[in-house]
């Protein structure tokens, strides 16, 4: 699966490669105690969302010992955890055992199997993930990069625990899904989470910026859904909130974190809406319809009266928001992106004059 733009960070390791070796290979053993000048960003980035590792990064993971540890969570369920040779050496995070322990105590599901994590040098780091981030996730490899280390030097809070609970929290939106016509919910939150968020009216708006992260890192949904997965699991640790003001998580914000990571939205629920239309100059019907998710709603006669009928999707407040126009026949589908509305009006008036039965079939986030 492809993942998403590098960003700035991962533009700089790229360069910084470039530079300090030749013909952009990598030493084959970095030297960890070497320390390179180059600029911090003004505020933390914790980390990038990359998709597959590129030559430099793979022969540092080639370097690596990995084996499977439990996450002793009371299930069976193991992730693979690895520590590059000069990380084994100089880092202070090495316990293996010990970072599985902490993901079992992070909410999950199934995917937490799927789930690698490779420690690394702080030398080796900026060049799987990018100079300035300390941790990025290979959205093609369901596996964190992270130093394998405590950072005194960080200004905003967050311990090496947050952090690669932040990077869980991409790997959960990785493996969630997000309904037409939007994007990944690794870019833009999962369904539940972006929809209590207003991520789909961020996004017309211009606020929010799903999968950029480059220079909107901060209106990125997707890197604020992992920061507040992290402070889902750390209510009380004192981590400042880079991102953008809308974003920051609310209790209804962490009750969608905690359903959309234990039990997963599965896609659009499909019901029948049924009722009488009276006869064409009578009148209408009009019927509620509850949106409480963002995404794609479909309606499509399943039967009608002779002649049909026409549709008119309204706001609560009556304002019209799609209509079938000549009429919706049993070919034909009205299709409507809910985005921000919780309730639909439906009016529906008869093409016959002597009215009669609906009957709609309707598929909702």
């Amino acid at each position: 699966m492809s993942g998403r733009p590098a960003g700035a960070l991962a533009g700089i390791a790229m360069t910084l490669l470039l530079l300090a070796v030749p013909g952009g290979a990598v030493a084959e053993r970095p030297n960890p105690g070497v320390t390179l000048e180059v600029p911090s960003p003004a505020v933390p980035m914790h980390d990038v969302v990359l998709g597959e590792p590129g030559a430099a990064a793979a022969r540092i993971s080639a370097s690596a010992s990995s084996q499977r540890y439990s996450i002793n969570d009371g299930s069976a369920a193991t992730i693979a955890v690895s520590v590059t040779e000069a990380c084994a050496e100089v880092c202070e995070v090495v316990d293996p055992q010990g970072v599985a322990d902490f993901i079992g105590t992070l909410i999950h599901g199934s995917e937490v199997s799927l789930l690698s994590v490779q420690l690394d040098s702080e030398y080796q780091l900026g060049f799987d993930c990018g100079f300035g981030a300390e941790a990025c996730y290979f959205s093609g490899e369901n596996k964190i990069v992270i130093g394998g280390y405590e950072n005194p030097d960080r200004n905003d809070g967050a311990s090496f625990d947050f952090i690669l609970a932040h990077e869980y929290g991409h790997h959960v939106a990785q493996h969630r899904q997000m309904p037409p016509p939007f994007g990944s919910a690794i870019d833009w939150g999962p369904e539940r989470w972006a929809s209590v968020e207003g991520v789909c009216r961020g996004q017309r708006s211009g606020r929010f910026y799903p999968g950029d992260e480059g220079s909107h890192y901060y209106e990125d949904p997707g890197e604020a859904f992992a920061e507040s997965f992290a402070r889902y699991r750390f209510p009380n640790l004192p981590v400042a909130w880079h991102y953008s003001p809308a974003l920051k998580p609310s209790e209804a914000a962490f009750k969608a974190i905690r359903e959309d990571t234990l039990e997963p939205w599965q896609g659009r629920t499909s019901l029948t809406l049924s009722g009488h239309v009276p006869a064409r100059g009578e009148g209408a019907a009009v019927e509620s319809l509850r949106t409480p998710l963002d995404g794609l709603v479909s309606l499509r006669p399943s039967s009608l009266s002779r002649h049909g009928y026409e549709l008119a999707l309204r706001s609560r407040a009556g304002r019209l928001l799609r209509s079938s126009r000549n009429g919706l026949e049993p070919s034909h589908q009205l299709d409507y992106t809910v985005c921000g509305q919780h309730r639909l009006r439906l009016v529906i008036t008869s093409k016959s004059p002597q009215g009669g039965p609906f009957r709609l079939q309707i598929q909702r986030p």
